[in-house]
C-alpha cells in the first residue's frame, strides 16, 4: 500500500511537471512575437490620379506611393517660388482618411529649372529627366532650385509624409540623365533639409531594380557614397517574361534578392531594410500574359516570395493604370485583384518562416498565435489558359484539414492528397 501511495504521489508530481512544460512549450510555439507578424504596411499600393475622384481600392494595404499621381516636382513647382499643393493635399487627405501612410517619390525636374530644358528624350516632358541648371556635373553648385523645393514641400506636408524616395528609376535614361555625383548631392541636401524639418522622417535610396542594368546603376551610386544618405534601400521588383516563350516567373525572386543583398554588403549597406517600392508583372499590352488566373497566381507568388526573402514593404504597381499590373478595370476588381485581397488575408498578422522548393513544388510555412499553422503551396510548372489551369497531385502533411484558394473559396481536405497548380492554395490546420 505504501509503495502504491509513493508511486501515486510520484506520478502526480510527474504529471504536474509535464503539464508545466507543456504549457511553457505551447506558449513558446503558439505565441507569435509581435515583431514577427507581417504588418499591413507590407502591402503598399500605387494608384492613378483618378483615385482622387472615385472609390478608394477595396483591398487591404497600409501605404501608398505617390508617383504618376500629378505630384512630381514639375507639377508642384511650375515656376520659381511658385507652388500648387492642391493635388498633393487631396492625396494626403485621402491617405489620412483611409489610415495609410505615404511614400513620396522625387522626380521630374521642372523645365524652368532644367539644365536641358528642350531635352525631348524625357518620359514626362522636355527637360524633366535632366539635373537642375545650378548643379554641376561634379556635384558642386548652389543647388538652390532643389533645396527650395524640398524645403517648401516638407514644410507644407508637415509630417503627413514620413517616407521619401529620392528619385524614380534613374537608371532608365528617360527619368534621369545626370551624373552619380549630382544624384549623391541631391540625396545629401534632401537628407539634411528633411531631417531638420522632420526628425522622424525616413529616407530611401533612388528606386532602381534587381536586374543587371539597374543593379549596375545602384552599384555605382553606392560607390559614389550615396548609401550614407539612405535609411532604407529601395528597388523596383518587376519580373519580366519574354512572350511567347516564357511568362513572368516570380520564382526567380529569391535568387535576385540574394544577389542584390550581396552587392549591398560589398558597399556596407547590408544592414538596411530593403523595400520594393514598385513592382508587378509589368506591361499587359502587347504581351501573352493576359490570363487572369495566371495573373492571380503571379500576385500570390510575388508577395509570398518577396516576404520570404526578407523584403519589408512591397508596393504594387498599380491598382488601376490599365497598363501595368492592373487589378481593377474601372468597374470591376479583376481576378488578380481578388487574389491580392486573399493573399493579404493570408499574410497580415501571420509569421512567414520561409518558402522553399522541391523540384517545381513550392511551399511557404505560416503561423499565427493559438497554434495556427498553414502551408501555401503551388506547382510552378503548371499553366493557366483560357481552357483552365492544369494541376498535379500533392500529398499534404496530416495536420492540415482544410484549404483556401485565391478566389476566396474554402473547402475541407479529404484523404491524403489535393490538386495544386500555378495558383497557390493555403492549407490550414
Amino acid at each position: 500500500m505504501q509503495q502504491w501511495r509513493w508511486r501515486s504521489k510520484l506520478s502526480s508530481v510527474v504529471r504536474r511537471v509535464l503539464f508545466f512544460w507543456v504549457v511553457i512549450l505551447s506558449t513558446a510555439v503558439n505565441t507569435l512575437p509581435a515583431q514577427a507578424q507581417i504588418p499591413t504596411q507590407y502591402f503598399g499600393m500605387s494608384m492613378s490620379a483618378s483615385r482622387l475622384y472615385s472609390a478608394w481600392p477595396a483591398v487591404p494595404f497600409g501605404s501608398t506611393r505617390l508617383w504618376n499621381t500629378r505630384t512630381g516636382w514639375a507639377q508642384l513647382n511650375g515656376a520659381p517660388y511658385s507652388y500648387d499643393w492642391s493635388i498633393l493635399d487631396m492625396w494626403l487627405d485621402a491617405a489620412q482618411t483611409q489610415g495609410v501612410d505615404v511614400l513620396y517619390t522625387f522626380g521630374q525636374t521642372p523645365q524652368w529649372a532644367s539644365s536641358k530644358p528642350s531635352d525631348s528624350i524625357c518620359q514626362y516632358g522636355p527637360g524633366e529627366c535632366d539635373p537642375p541648371n545650378d548643379l554641376n556635373a561634379d556635384g558642386t553648385g548652389t543647388n538652390l532650385h532643389w533645396k527650395n523645393f524640398v524645403i517648401a514641400l516638407v514644410t507644407h506636408a508637415a509630417g503627413r509624409i514620413k517616407y521619401w524616395e529620392l528619385w524614380n528609376e534613374p537608371q532608365g535614361g528617360v527619368y534621369w540623365t545626370g551624373t552619380f555625383a549630382q544624384m549623391v548631392r541631391l540625396a545629401k541636401d534632401a537628407r539634411a533639409i528633411i531631417l531638420s524639418l522632420d526628425p522622424n522622417a525616413i529616407l530611401l535610396s533612388p528606386g532602381t531594380g534587381l536586374q543587371h542594368r539597374a543593379v549596375g546603376w545602384t552599384t555605382k551610386y553606392l560607390a559614389a557614397g550615396g548609401g550614407q544618405y539612405a535609411d532604407v534601400i529601395a528597388a523596383h521588383g518587376y519580373v519580366n517574361g519574354y512572350c511567347p516563350q516564357t511568362r513572368p516567373d516570380p520564382t526567380v525572386i529569391p535568387r535576385r534578392i540574394s544577389s542584390f543583398r550581396q552587392m549591398l554588403k560589398t558597399y556596407g549597406q547590408a544592414g538596411k531594410p530593403l523595400w520594393i517600392t514598385e513592382g508587378s508583372w509589368g506591361e499587359t499590352v502587347p504581351t501573352c500574359f493576359t490570363n487572369q488566373d495566371a495573373q492571380a497566381a503571379f500576385v500570390a507568388q510575388f508577395y509570398l516570395l518577396y516576404k520570404s526573402s526578407g523584403v519589408q514593404r512591397l508596393y504594387w504597381y498599380a491598382w488601376d493604370t490599365g497598363m501595368r499590373g492592373t487589378l481593377w478595370n474601372g468597374t470591376t476588381t479583376l481576378k488578380p485583384g481578388i487574389a491580392y485581397a486573399q493573399v493579404a488575408s493570408w499574410l497580415i498578422g501571420a509569421g512567414l518562416s520561409g518558402c522553399s522548393a522541391t523540384g517545381t513544388i513550392w511551399q511557404c510555412t505560416l503561423t499565427r498565435s493559438g497554434g495556427y499553422q498553414a502551408l501555401a503551396v503551388w506547382d510552378a510548372s503548371k499553366t493557366c489558359t483560357t481552357s483552365g489551369c492544369t494541376t498535379s497531385v500533392f500529398t499534404y502533411p496530416s495536420q492540415y484539414v482544410s484549404y483556401r484558394d485565391l478566389d476566396g473559396n474554402s473547402a475541407k481536405l479529404i484523404g491524403t492528397t489535393v490538386q495544386i497548380g500555378l495558383k497557390p492554395i493555403l492549407l490550414e490546420n
